[in-house]
């Protein structure tokens, strides 16, 4: 397996700089800078990165089309892969619409129709085509990068919507599957990939499945547990796609109310709407031998590389650097021994 993280660029970028360097050399495979706010940009981010590191992959993780053009995506990503060849990869999604797009006026559109597009429209652009396309979200006319031989730069779609995994099937490099820690719904959420794999003559064997969850190792489960209910897990349920919702077993006669408790501090969350086992099938947290154990799980049904998440929200409980030296030195062994 591979193993990556995710870290939201901050003042100063060297402290940001020092926490990747660190990962490298503790083994990490991959480091993502996440494009879900207004935080410094992560295509800059990324770019002071290539000059503290020297071999650990880079990647946006997430960026959209209804925020960036496709053509500027196009041209930081080529960028991106000069200054660290190969070793670069663009996560894609939706975006969050109510707490992000809507607030700067982004265009609107439908998601799986414009992420195909896309994602089709990128590919053309690293192949060194020009590219004409109107679909209401954005527009080429004729246009390619103006950049000789670029790059084809691995392409990874972030969704929890079925359509959305089998269009990642069909035309990207990998899949970022986010919150999903239960293995019987990963099993599934892999067969829909295959679906949009076969309809476009694709392997699996040339499509990633990376699992993005909150993963904290810690000999205090059930505190952690509790740390997570509320601000990640139910965080997570609000803003899943409700097939997959319904799989990690959420109650719909309880969805409102989560729904409603996460933008309102003020509310309290109804007895048992999100039990510990609920947690469990959205998160990872426990000891060494507890984790690596729920990590082999999702290795069996087709994840081929980790995301562990520090969820922004317990960052005044837990020490992001101790968790992540501990997943790597003390969970991974386990995983692959």
């Amino acid at each position: 397996m591979r193993y990556s993280f995710s870290l939201v660029p901050s003042a100063p970028l060297s402290a940001f700089g020092d926490t990747i360097a660190k990962a490298e050399e503790w083994g990490y495979d991959l480091a993502w800078a996440p494009d879900q706010g207004f935080m410094y940009d992560p295509f800059v981010a990324l770019s002071y990165l290539t000059t503290r590191t020297d071999k650990i992959s880079l990647g946006v993780g997430i960026t959209n089309p209804f925020q960036r053009h496709p053509m500027q995506i196009a041209r930081a990503a080529v960028a991106l892969d000069d200054l660290r060849p190969g070793g670069f990869i663009l996560g894609l999604g939706a975006g969050e619409k109510r707490r992000i797009r809507d607030r700067v006026g982004a265009p609107v559109g439908p998601f799986i129709p414009t992420i195909s597009d896309t994602m089709q429209t990128l590919r053309s652009l690293f192949a060194g085509e020009k590219v004409s396309i109107s679909n209401g979200v954005f527009e080429l006319d004729d246009v390619g990068l103006e950049i000789k031989n670029p790059p084809s730069i691995p392409m990874f779609l972030a969704t929890t919507h079925p359509d959305a995994f089998r269009a990642a099937g069909a035309y990207a490099d990998g899949v970022i599957v986010g919150d999903v820690a239960e293995p019987a719904v990963m099993a599934q959420i892999v067969e829909w990939i295959g679906e949009g794999a076969r309809s476009q003559n694709r392997s699996m064997d040339d499509i990633s499945v990376l699992a993005w969850c909150a993963t904290i190792v810690t000999e205090d489960r059930a505190a952690v547990v509790e740390h997570l209910r509320r601000p990640v897990i139910g965080s997570a349920i609000n803003g899943m796609n409700r097939a997959t919702r319904d799989l990690m077993g959420v109650s719909q006669a309880h969805f409102p109310q989560i729904r409603a408790a996460k933008f309102d501090a003020s509310l309290s969350l109804p007895e048992g709407s999100i039990p510990d086992d609920m947690v469990d099938r959205f998160a990872i947290a426990g000891p060494p031998d507890y984790c690596a154990e729920r990590i082999r799980a999702l290795r069996d049904v087709g994840v081929d590389t980790m995301g562990f998440r520090m969820p922004v929200a317990l960052t005044g409980l837990y020490d992001f650097e101790t968790n992540l030296r501990r997943l790597v030195q003390d969970v991974v062994p386990l995983v692959e021994g």
